[in-house]
């Protein structure tokens, strides 16, 4: 990952930058208001990877965990096809489980495409382990999830 990119809390002006980027990766996008609400929850971590060189901040990629109690859901996790294999999504998942640990999470949970080598090598290698499969979980096209857990 490059030196001029970082992984920090998403906020409010992020917002529109973030859901383009879901619009341009995910069939079934998140909205803006939904980006917004889910900001005002305490027990949800909204990350951004952001990059800084020049003058203009571009966000490359972002991610989102959803913490109660011991347990948490890793939401999304996305990065710019553009920024790919530059270890972006790999900071993201680090800073995003370190986070949900500082809250006291213990185990965390995720749904992937079946079909999504590159990410379930990314959860692999943060000691995620499938545990099940949900039939017919993704829409546009219509795929399977794989159910991964893994416990700090």
């Amino acid at each position: 990952m490059s030196e001029s990119v970082y992984v920090r809390a998403m906020r409010t002006e992020d917002v529109s930058q973030v859901a383009l980027l879901e619009k341009q990766i995910f069939s079934r996008p998140w909205s803006v208001d939904s980006f917004e609400k889910a900001l005002t929850y305490p027990e949800q971590i909204l990350l951004v990877a952001e990059e800084t060189a020049g003058k203009k901040k571009a966000i490359h990629g972002y991610s989102i965990i959803f913490t109660a109690a011991d347990q948490a859901d890793v939401s999304n996790i996305a990065v710019d096809p553009a920024f790919r294999g530059q270890k972006i999504g790999d900071a993201l998942m680090r800073e995003m489980l370190n986070r949900a640990k500082e809250k006291g999470v213990r185990e965390v949970f995720l749904e992937v495409r079946e079909s999504n080598a590159p990410a379930i090598g990314l959860y692999q290698k943060y000691g995620f382990s499938q545990i099940g499969v949900r039939k017919a979980y993704y829409e546009e096209p219509r795929e399977d999830a794989l159910l991964m857990k893994m416990e700090f």
